[in-house]
Parts: structure tokens; C-alpha cells; sequence
């Protein structure tokens, strides 16, 4: 049975029963299929999808975030904000994807393409319920994927307007199944042919299980799990800004996400200047009913919670911190613990060493930086951390911090267009931006041997100017597999009797006779030609050319791909370059 309960009351709200094996068999086919068309749409019409997301999540913006906060118990404010944040995501990637999509050329004949890998398993947590999906799913929508939602028990009702959301935007019957499941039902699901990848969001403890499931099937995984934070005071940082900012990092959400700062490790010089300035700070934080306006931190979202927690506390306390606020469960209906500081905490205790899912901030003191990046380190987690110095030391200092992302003067959050995940026990992948959408993505690399360039223009067609050294030379008109700052160009000018020695270049060359006529010897093979012909010489083939007739010879010639270098095989001719801005030339004098 799954069931929905109101943090703030202990109510039981509605329960429904999990999903039968027959209904999630159903689900899984009509996902496959339903991805299997999805995959060939056109990228702008993804991008609509994700539009109208983003409308649709804007317009039932209250009654969404009213949901939130009866099932997981934070203040409506949060709740909104997490809607809105939802919303830009899905207008971000709207507006990025066929860039993130683009393939990328890398030499004249290869090309790395990026393709969906199909049905991903999305088994998400409670405490964020709809930006956790809406992270994942938007990119991974964009990239051409499907997805199966196993959503966490506590929050079913989130789970199910996420699936009407989904649907009242217009997305495809069946792209992302949302399931209703008990946890022994999971690994049915990750085994599943039909799922091709999983990402899962929550504790180390369950990651670890995942992981394990999905590899036994030689499944990709994305691993984001918990946290340890710390957010480090030194004693050049600014005292107040980071004091305030500190209890938010710490008491968003009453303290219950993974990027929460938990660790606050400040130096010993001003450590009790900030610890006055954080108490102070957290003394006006309002605990309250979250459908309240002036709440600023509600009740956890389970009681189980709230226990592990107080239980932390005490064996804190008991280890020999010092309990500066809060520490208790508050007596009143719900899920609710005091907003609790904790100093001189030390690493052994478990405020330090384990991670703290809840209201509770532990403070340590240290000498000085070096012993501060060393215990922000000493930690079995590796997700995030905020550093709070001057500008200029932090550059320094960001390098030798074990996360996934640092934040200088500023608290750690997750942003759509950052990349965002862990390392340690905090898991593995990444989230958002170009490199969390290509999680979920083949890399495929294309090697396609196209025939060498050949240049499409005609003398008459190209307008044939001195630059004032004698030298005639034409601007740049296209080749075949060229980037367009990859190229360089020119003529070459021999006067009767005269020929290029034999030479090798370690690209494709394109040459064109504007006039006169030419005799090309490539790969010893004579090849005569005249004005308006055009051959081309593979890269790294020998070759040369020799005026055949009785008048100057002029011939245009197109280097592509990359730098050019020569393998003078003879000597007798002077070659000259202009600078890559005025494209190249290159002008020979015989002997």
C-alpha cells in the first residue's frame, strides 16, 4: 500500500495500491514504442514539447505548489519557486537543444553524432518531487528519450500530476510512464529489456543497490546520492554576507536536500563572531504551518526522519559539541524538529561524519585555511562545497576541494545550464546542461571516407585581384569537408618554362587552372589540364605541377582542414604566405 501523508499534521491523505505486473508490462511496451517514434522527431518539435511544458507548468503553478508542500511538508513559497524553476529548464533546453544535438566534426572525415539510448528508468526522490523528474526528464526529452517514473512512495499524488502535466502538454501517449510501485518491485524493472539506462536521486545506501542491479544487466547508470557538504569561513570573507547566506544553505527545505550545506568548518580567528551573526540568523526563522506565509521552515516529511536526526543530535552532543540552538523535537502535531546549531564539532561525531538530513547545523573550528580544506575533504561524500574567502585566494583554493562543483561566495544550487553530480559516495553522472543531457546518449563516432574536394567554379565566375606584391589572389569560394577557419587559400603564378618540385602536403589541396596550361604529376601519374579544369590531390600524395604552354600559367588552389605543412622534395622555387586573415597566397618564381 502507498500512501500519501501530510507532514504537517500526520493526516493520512489517500492511499492507492502499487501496480501489477500485467499494468507495468503494458507501460514498458507503449514507453518502447512510443520512444521508438520519438527518437526520429525533428529537434524543434521536442522543443515545442518543452514550450508547452513550460506553460503548462506556469498556469497550474498554485494548485501544483499547494500539492508539494500537503505531501512533503515545505513552505508554499518554496513550493512555488520550485514550479517556476522547473518551467525555465524546460525553456532553457527549448532554446539550446539543437546546439546540444548538433554532431561535431572533428577531421575532414569523421563526425561524432549523438543519438538517445532509449527508455531511461527515472526513480526519484520525495524532496524535491518535481524538480528532481524535471531535471532529469527535460534534457533527456530533448535528446529523444523516453522514461519510466518510479516516483518515492511519500509523494504519489506529485508523481500523478506530473503524469497529467505531461499529458495535458500534448506530450505522446506513453513516452514517460509514471508507476505507482513498491521498492521490491524496482529491480524488475531495471532488469527489463526495454529499459536501456537508469538514473536514480537519493540516499548512498539505496545508490549502491541500484548500482548494482543496473550493472548486473550492463546497464548505464546516472548516480546522484548523498552529501556532506561543507561551507568553509575564512577569515578575509565577509562575515555577514556569509552568515546570512549560511542559514539558507542550511535550512532551505528545513535542511533536507543533498546539496544542503551541512559541514560549516570557519576559522578560529572569527569563528565566534560568525557564530553570533549565524545564531542571530537563525533565531528569525519562523517554524510553522508551511501553507502559512510567514513560515519559513516547515515540518520534515516523515517521522522516521525526524527520529534519525534527533538521534544524530544527541549522539552529538553526547560526544561533546555544544549545543548553541534548538535540539529537540517541537511538541505539536507533524513531522516537525527545532531549527539546531551545534559547535565545536569534531570529526568521529556523527554531525560530522554522517550526513544530517534535516534542520541541524554542525560547526567546526580550524586554524586556518589549510586545515579547513583538509576536514572539508575528510568525508566519504564529494558533491559539493561553498568557500567563502577573497576572490583572489579562491582560485587557489577551489582546486584542492574533493566536489563536484565549488561555489565561491555564494551557496551551492543546482542551475540548468551547469552540469551538476558528485564524486565519492555521492555518486557518479551527471545532471543538466550539455554534459547531463549526453549522459543518456550513444556517442557515436561516424568515419565516412567522402571523395576529396573539388572546387565548383569557373575563372570567369571569380573575381581575380592584385594585392600589390605582384601576387594574384581570389577570396575564399568553398571545398567540401573545409570548415570555413580551417582553410587557406591562394594562387600560384609560374611563368613559361617553370614548375613546382615535387612536394607533399598533409592535407587535401583542390587546384583550379584559371589560365594557361598545366601538366599535374600526381602519385606519378601525368594528368594534363587546361583553363577551367580542376583536380584534386589526396593529403600526403606527392605531386607537382609544370607549366606545359607557351604563356603564364595561373592556377588557384584550396588547402583544407588544418594546418598545412610541406615536404620539399626539390628546391629552385620561392613559396610566400600571406597571413590567415587574408585567407593565403602563395606565389613561386622558377629558376
Amino acid at each position: 500500500m502507498i500512501a500519501s501523508i501530510n507532514p504537517a499534521s500526520g493526516e493520512e491523505l489517500v492511499t492507492f495500491d502499487a501496480y501489477d505486473a500485467d499494468r507495468l508490462d503494458a507501460m514498458l511496451t507503449a514507453a518502447a514504442v512510443a520512444q521508438g517514434n520519438w527518437r526520429w522527431t525533428e529537434v524543434s518539435e521536442r522543443t515545442d514539447l518543452l514550450t508547452a511544458l513550460a506553460d503548462t507548468l506556469r498556469s497550474r503553478k498554485p494548485e501544483l505548489a499547494a500539492l508539494i508542500t500537503s505531501e512533503m511538508g515545505k513552505p508554499l513559497t518554496e513550493s512555488v519557486a520550485e514550479i517556476e524553476k522547473c518551467a525555465i529548464t524546460c525553456e532553457y533546453y527549448a532554446s539550446r537543444a539543437e546546439g546540444f544535438l548538433a554532431a561535431e566534426t572533428v577531421t575532414p572525415d569523421s563526425r561524432v553524432e549523438f543519438e538517445p539510448l532509449g527508455v531511461v528508468l527515472a526513480v526519484m526522490p520525495w524532496n524535491y518531487p518535481f524538480w528532481q523528474f524535471f531535471r532529469f526528464a527535460v534534457p533527456a526529452l530533448a535528446a529523444g528519450n523516453g522514461a519510466i517514473l518510479k516516483h518515492a512512495n511519500s509523494v504519489p499524488r506529485c508523481a500523478l500530476a506530473i503524469e497529467a502535466v505531461l499529458r495535458d502538454a500534448g506530450m505522446p501517449a506513453g513516452l514517460i510512464g509514471v508507476v505507482l510501485v513498491e521498492t521490491e518491485q524496482v529491480a524488475g524493472l531495471i532488469e527489463d529489456d526495454r529499459i536501456a539506462a537508469v538514473t536514480f536521486t537519493g540516499s548512498t545506501e539505496v545508490g549502491s543497490v541500484i548500482a548494482a542491479q543496473a550493472g548486473r544487466a550492463l546497464k548505464k547508470q546516472v548516480l546522484e546520492l548523498g552529501g556532506s557538504d561543507p561551507f568553509i569561513v575564512l577569515a578575509d570573507a565577509d562575515l555577514d554576507a556569509a552568515a546570512r547566506t549560511a542559514v539558507t544553505a542550511r535550512f532551505l527545505n528545513a535542511g533536507q536536500s543533498c546539496v544542503n550545506a551541512k559541514r560549516f568548518i570557519v576559522e578560529e580567528s572569527v569563528a565566534d563572531d560568525f557564530v553570533s551573526r549565524f545564531g542571530a540568523a537563525v533565531d528569525r526563522l519562523v517554524l510553522g504551518d508551511p501553507v502559512d506565509g510567514a513560515t519559513t521552515i516547515g515540518p520534515l516529511a516523515r517521522a522516521n526522519l525526524r527520529d534519525t536526526l534527533h538521534a544524530q543530535v544527541r549522539r552529538t552532543v553526547g560526544a561533546g559539541a555544544t549545543l548553541v540552538r534548538g535540539g529537540d523535537v517541537v511538541d505539536r502535531p507533524g513531522f516537525y524538529y527545532q531549527p539546531t546549531v551545534l559547535d565545536h564539532v569534531l570529526p568521529g561525531m556523527a554531525a560530522f561524519d554522517e550526513e544530517t538530513f534535516g534542520p541541524v547545523a554542525a560547526i567546526t573550528r580550524v586554524r586556518d585555511a589549510d586545515e579547513a580544506i583538509q576536514l572539508a575533504n575528510q568525508t566519504e561524500f564529494g558533491l559539493a562545497a561553498s568557500l567563502w574567502t577573497r576572490p583572489e585566494r579562491a582560485r587557489e583554493l577551489t582546486r584542492r576541494l574533493d566536489a563536484g562543483a565549488v561555489f565561491v561566495n555564494a551557496m551551492v544550487a543546482s542551475d540548468p545550464r551547469l552540469p551538476f553530480g558528485g564524486i565519492k559516495r555521492s555518486g557518479y553522472g551527471r545532471e543538466l546542461g550539455v554534459h547531463g543531457m549526453r549522459e543518456f546518449m550513444n556517442t557515436k563516432t561516424v568515419w565516412s571516407a567522402e571523395p576529396a574536394p573539388r572546387l565548383v567554379i569557373r575563372p570567369d565566375e571569380v573575381e581575380v585581384f592584385d594585392r600589390g606584391s605582384g601576387v594574384r589572389t581570389v577570396p575564399y569560394v568553398g571545398a567540401w569537408n573545409c570548415g570555413p577557419n580551417r582553410v587557406t587559400t591562394g594562387t600560384t603564378v609560374f611563368a613559361v618554362g617553370t614548375e613546382i618540385p615535387l612536394h607533399s602536403h598533409n592535407v587535401e589541396e583542390s587546384v583550379l587552372v584559371f589560365s594557361g596550361q598545366a601538366t599535374a604529376v600526381i602519385d606519378g601519374e601525368r594528368v594534363d589540364l587546361q583553363a577551367g579544369d580542376a583536380t584534386w590531390v589526396p593529403a600526403g600524395v606527392p605531386h607537382q605541377f609544370i607549366n606545359r604552354g607557351d604563356g603564364e600559367l595561373t592556377i588557384y588552389w584550396v588547402y583544407g582542414g588544418r594546418e598545412v605543412t610541406r615536404t620539399m622534395t626539390a628546391t629552385g622555387v620561392t613559396v610566400a604566405h600571406l597571413s590567415a586573415g587574408d585567407r593565403g597566397a602563395v606565389a613561386a618564381s622558377g629558376k
